[in-house]
């Protein structure tokens, strides 16, 4: 069964190709999207770090001691 996909008039492989401007923009402007910014956003990273940490820490400290304490 063919579907609007399956049909195609040849001109859009042209249009959208090498040399295009929308083709490949990360050649043009590079991998990131943003330069970094000064402050860094509204958390500070190593706030985020040790908040990230507490949390590894909450999720497998109970585990190791269940396991420790029944296994």
């Amino acid at each position: 069964m063919a579907n609007e996909w399956d049909e195609g008039d040849g001109g859009d492989a042209e249009e959208f190709g090498p040399g295009s401007a929308d083709y490949d923009l990360s050649e043009e402007h590079g991998y990131t999207s943003e330069p970094p910014r000064e402050g860094g956003g509204p958390i500070p990273q190593w706030a985020m770090v040790a908040v990230t940490l507490l949390i590894v820490a909450g999720l497998v400290l109970p585990a190791i001691f269940l396991i420790y304490r029944y296994g």
